[in-house]
């Protein structure tokens, strides 16, 4: 008796369940839209010639949505007011101009009137905003290439990857990278001055891509300062050398204004001002065969 009794509880259990898988239906239908633009939820289900009744409700918050019966739609709520459209030839819902508020699980639920059976199917509905304006960004750079790349969008809410030279780029030591989410941080790169690093940006409806060569935002010259240090002198000497070259015009204008006004000849003593231009000349000569 027992058994019988355990049996016939299983029973009611499978049909029960049956029951709840009948009326929610499998996992929801995953539909992703775009902030602004339209969106269909449409059933899978055949459309049946026996269907009397369909009604539309979003589950969170729960609230009936439109409700189209022999032939004729109803719209209830008004957040919804003027946005949405029950198309009673395929029963899909079509909401426009969608908000980011509009995310949420919504229902179909079918009815035949002769059987009094019912249908139900399930869409979670994902709003992401269109991403556009990818740029990077250089902070940091110092020593042999040691940076950090920023990524960032004028619109939209992306996930982002790092690619180089068309490789997808993760947190690897060896590569002399650390990837976080929409930076990149660059060690050391000297060896890949060749490289060119892109971002991605990219949401399930929309991606933008922005990119930058290394060689144009690093200072890879390893020689070190000492090789630099001739370039400064010689730029110091080129300095001097145009300094001298003016002080010796201004000296020979003045001696020639000097000797006309009094009529003294060039081979008089020469004043103090003479003895100055003397040194000058002198350290200009130094400096122009590199001895100090």
């Amino acid at each position: 008796m027992w058994k019988c009794l355990e049996r016939v509880l299983c029973l009611n259990c499978a049909f029960a369940f049956a029951i709840i898988l009948a009326r929610t239906g499998a996992s929801p239908v995953i539909v992703n839209g775009a902030l602004g633009y339209s969106v269909s939820l449409s059933p899978l289900t055949s459309v049946s010639q026996g269907i009397d009744e369909v009604v539309w409700r979003r589950l969170s918050p729960r609230m009936k949505l439109a409700r189209c019966s022999q032939g004729s739609v109803q719209y209830f709520n008004t957040n919804y007011t003027n946005r949405i459209t029950l198309h009673y030839r395929n029963f899909s819902l079509e909401i426009h101009d969608l908000r980011k508020e509009d995310a949420a699980e919504y229902e179909v639920i079918t009815a035949t009137g002769n059987t009094g059976n019912e249908h139900s199917e399930l869409f979670q509905l994902k709003v992401y905003g269109l991403v556009s304006g990818a740029h990077i960004t250089v902070q940091g750079i110092f020593g042999i290439c040691n940076l950090t790349l920023i990524c960032t969008v004028t619109s939209g809410d992306p996930t982002f990857t790092w690619w180089r030279n068309g490789e997808a780029l993760v947190n690897d030591s060896t590569q002399h990278i650390r990837v976080l989410g929409n930076m990149l941080e660059v060690h050391h790169a000297a060896e890949v001055k060749y490289a060119v690093y892109k971002c991605e940006a990219s949401n399930p409806i929309s991606k933008a891509t922005a990119e930058i060569k290394l060689r144009d935002v690093c200072k890879l010259d390893t020689s070190g300062v000492g090789d630099n240090f001739p370039k400064s002198i010689s730029a110091l000497i080129a300095i001097i050398n145009i300094v001298g070259v003016i002080v010796g015009f201004i000296c020979s204008l003045y001696f020639t204004l000097r000797g006309s006004a009094t009529g003294e000849s060039r081979s008089a003593d020469p004043l103090p001002n003479s003895s100055i231009c003397a040194e000058f000349q002198a350290t200009r000569s130094s400096a122009a065969t590199g001895s100090f």
